[in-house]
């Protein structure tokens, strides 16, 4: 989503401001500063993400402000870094974005809740319940974690976009439908490509990578 100046009620947009500080206090005290300090390929990998991420995020379409629709590419990012590191490279990427005009300051912290926060936190919550319920098999982990696992966290941005727009009577519900959820279908499957095979290269090339991925647990002939 795009928010613009003025389309989101200002007590809404300050309000916003409190879980996203919070949130981001949270990621940067639960980052490993100490191997993003000395290892070299994880610091090439966050910065990557960082102008992936922004490069992603101008690529877009929309009818009205506030009803965008663009990849987010952070299931990706959540399984290679780790929800941490996804949060802030999420935070940068937008902050890149909003540097080129491409989105509004004053509407960053509802940005980040609904587009970085959300996402990424689906994304690790999909992780988690894989990894818990499911036996370690590494095409479980791609089509569930990688593929199925950015479906669900575009379509759980594409139903709070929804639900948040039209309860704050930012739009009728008739035109969050008809110009933003009846184009969700044609994002699902697009998502859910982009970072499955992102997380499928990455594990057949460099597994170690991938920070939610145990190779060898994945990997035992046990």
């Amino acid at each position: 989503m795009s928010i613009e100046s003025g389309l989101i009620p200002l007590w809404f947009v300050y309000l916003m401001y409190l879980p996203c500080i919070g949130i981001l206090l949270w990621a940067l005290c639960r980052v490993n500063w100490t191997a993003l300090k000395h290892e070299s390929i994880l610091q090439h990998v966050f910065y990557s993400a960082c102008v992936a991420l922004a490069v992603l995020w101008s690529i877009r379409a929309g009818l009205s402000s506030g009803l965008g629709i663009h990849f987010m590419g952070l299931t990706a990012a959540t399984l290679v870094m780790g929800w941490p590191l996804a949060l802030i490279a999420g935070a940068l990427g937008l902050l890149g974005v909003s540097i080129l005009g491409l989105e509004a300051f004053d509407g960053f912290a509802v940005n980040f809740m609904v587009s970085v926060a959300l996402p990424v936190l689906t994304s690790y919550w999909v992780l988690t319940l894989v990894q818990n319920k499911l036996p370690a098999n590494p095409f479980v982990y791609i089509f569930l974690c990688g593929f199925f696992n950015g479906a669900v966290s575009i379509l759980a941005v594409a139903c709070t976009t929804s639900l948040m727009l039209g309860l704050l009577e930012v739009y009728s519900w008739d035109a969050v439908y008809e110009e933003y959820f009846q184009y969700l279908p044609l994002m699902l499957f697009p998502e859910a490509f982009i970072n499955g095979m992102v997380v499928a290269g990455v594990m057949g090339t460099f597994p170690y990578l991938l920070s939610s991925f145990n190779v060898e647990k994945y990997f035992s002939d046990d």
